[in-house]
Parts: C-alpha cells; sequence; structure tokens
C-alpha cells in the first residue's frame, strides 16, 4: 500500500510542481496570466500562487506535513475553480465544465491523501 501512496503523492503533485516552477521561471507571462484571469494585484497573485503550488507540491512529493500540504492545494484548486474556471458565464462553458470537474477530481485526490496520510515511504513517515 506505502508504495501506491508514493505514486499517488508523485502523481498530485506533478502538475503544481511543474506549474509553479513554470511561473517561477517566466515572472512577466505569470504577472500577465493573473491579469488575464481579471484578478487585481497580478505580482501579488503570482507571487502567491508560485509559493503555495511549490510548497504544496513539495509537502505532498516528499511526504512532509502531507496533510497541510494537501489541505493547501485542495483550497487553491477549489478557489482557482471558482475565480477562474466556473462555467457559468464562461465563454466556452462545456470546456470550464469540463475543466472544474478535473478540478474536482484532484480536489477528491487530495482528500485521500488527507485521510490515509502519506504512508512510510515520506519523510514524516507517518499513518
Amino acid at each position: 500500500m506505502n508504495g501506491y501512496l508514493l505514486l499517488v503523492r508523485v502523481f498530485m503533485s506533478a502538475v503544481f510542481l511543474f506549474s509553479g516552477f513554470d511561473k517561477l521561471f517566466d515572472w512577466a507571462e505569470a504577472q500577465r496570466e493573473v491579469v488575464g484571469f481579471g484578478l487585481p494585484m497580478p505580482a501579488f497573485f503570482a507571487a502567491a500562487t508560485i509559493v503555495v503550488q511549490l510548497g504544496g507540491g513539495l509537502s505532498v512529493l516528499l511526504g512532509f506535513y502531507t496533510r497541510l500540504g494537501s489541505l493547501l492545494l485542495m483550497a487553491f484548486t477549489a478557489a482557482a475553480t471558482l475565480l477562474v474556471h466556473w462555467p457559468v458565464g464562461a465563454p466556452n462553458p462545456t470546456m470550464a465544465l469540463t475543466t472544474s470537474l478535473e478540478h474536482l477530481a484532484i480536489i477528491g485526490g487530495f482528500v485521500l491523501l488527507m485521510v490515509t496520510g502519506p504512508g512510510t515511504l515520506a519523510l514524516d513517515g507517518r499513518r
């Protein structure tokens, strides 16, 4: 079971780590993305996004405070879904609904990690 939990942690963290590093190394684009979503304070929201994605992603990947990292990424994903990807009023509601449902599946994965813990193949090594 612990090998499976490690695999879950790798898969769940991959998208956040990729996105966080991408934004970190292309700061201007990260801010343009925030502006494109219609959010204020692009530098603040871009920086907060990077911190959450990299901090939460590393926490989950390494199994270090996994439940906290899962909760952080779960809240981030829920907020992103509601603020940016919600289908009501979206230019392409079908695509937005698909993205929202994908985010719901990601949230479900984090709920699983919060219930099970990281397994023993983790820095915490707790269940």
